[in-house]
């Protein structure tokens, strides 16, 4: 971009300023657009930096031409160095002296000297010849990229306005860029949802748009507007993180949805299912009510780490499943006490009508803790199996 600016520029020097040259001056500057051309920049360079110059007018002009060379040749520092003494000469006259100085203004913008092309990029934004207007919309987006280098994020705002004013259609990518990011930074969550979406509109493709909508809806706890922008984004094509695909499970969590949060957690790539998203799978499965989902994932986590036999344990008593629940019992001893075990098995022992271990595990139970749950159990039991000897 920058190279074609310079370029166009060094054109358009050309003819209209030849007539106002000396003829010495003039032949020079064509040998060394010649040279330059023929991709001698050196030999044009050294033409110009050895031309004897004596009226103001053509001096300006010798400097502006060895700026753009300068420029194409990789020295910054020569090229600011005879774009200035050009712009300070004033000989340029219009829309020649208009250009010359948004060359200068470039410059500096490119050598990070953000302060002082404002200095210059503020005048041009507001006295742009006609024959320039279509550099307007650009001026002003070097304006805004100079205020953002230097953080200066209210200015970049202000800026944005006379930006929008001179677009010929729509904002581009770069200048609403430049918008959000000065939004983010001011911490401007609502301003920044239109932007975002402008974005979105333009590069419907780019991942960096859809995260940081739906990141900001979050801040917004607005979590409806987050979880839609994460489907939107999955039917644009997008893949999501692992991280962002928990983000959405825990949305749909708080939302009171468990059965969505625990299909998301269960979307999850092989690599990232760890005991810790299976008990949580396994958890909101349970919430669903959704049983034989949740005795799963207990499985799943208990096979990765052995404090979930505990749960699991409470879920097959919970569903019946006695003899399953009797076997992991076995190894809940890092999910539960000692006594809550004893009662555990005491119930499952009942349920599978095998009284005598019920019996034997409940005064275990008093011998580690007794209180009113284990005595009731104790009672029942010894008039059951009175009864039965009865």
């Amino acid at each position: 971009m920058w190279k074609r600016l310079f370029i166009g520029a060094l054109l358009l020097m050309s003819v209209p300023a030849a007539a106002q040259l000396s003829p010495s001056v003039a032949r020079a500057i064509e040998k060394a657009q010649t040279l330059e051309q023929d991709a001698k920049l050196g030999e044009a360079i050294a033409l110009l930096d050895n031309l004897s110059v004596s009226r103001a007018y053509d001096k300006a002009f010798v400097d502006r031409s060895l700026g753009v060379f300068y420029w194409q040749y990789g020295n910054n520092d020569q090229a600011i160095v005879h774009i200035q003494r050009a712009v300070d000469s004033e000989q340029l006259q219009d829309a020649q002296a208009w250009q010359t100085k948004r060359m200068l203004a470039d410059l500096l913008l490119i050598d990070g000297q953000y302060a002082s092309a404002l200095q210059y990029y503020y005048p041009l934004a507001r006295a742009i010849p006609k024959e320039k207007a279509d550099q307007s919309e650009d001026v002003w987006l070097r304006i805004m990229q100079a205020h953002y280098q230097r953080e200066q994020w209210s200015q970049v705002l202000k800026a944005y306005p006379d930006y929008q004013d001179v677009v010929t259609s729509t904002a581009s990518v770069s200048a609403l860029s430049l918008k959000l990011g000065a939004q983010l930074q001011l911490e401007q969550w609502r301003g920044a949802t239109p932007t975002l979406k402008a974005l979105i509109k333009r590069e419907p493709d780019n991942k960096q748009w859809w995260r940081q909508l739906a990141g900001n809806y979050v801040r917004l706890q607005q979590p409806k507007e987050a979880i839609s922008t994460y489907l939107l984004a999955q039917r644009q094509g997008i893949t999501l993180e692992p991280s962002e695909q928990r983000t959405v499970a825990q949305l749909y969590a708080n939302e009171g949805v468990p059965e969505r949060a625990a299909q998301w957690l269960k979307r999850l790539p092989a690599s990232e299912q760890d005991a810790q998203t299976l008990a949580q799978q396994a958890s909101l499965w349970q919430q669903a009510r959704e049983w034989p989902q949740a005795i799963g994932a207990w499985k799943q986590a208990v096979k990765k780490d052995s404090q979930y036999h505990w749960q699991l344990a409470l879920m097959q008593i919970q569903q019946g499943e006695y003899q399953q629940a009797l076997t992991s019992l076995e190894h809940a001893d890092k999910g539960a006490s000692d006594k809550d075990i004893a009662l555990a098995k005491v119930q499952a022992h009942y349920k599978l009508k095998q009284y005598e271990q019920a019996l034997k595990q409940a005064r275990l139970a008093k011998q580690i803790a007794p209180d009113d749950a284990v005595e009731s159990w104790l009672t029942f039991l010894k008039k059951r199996q009175q009864m039965q000897k009865s």
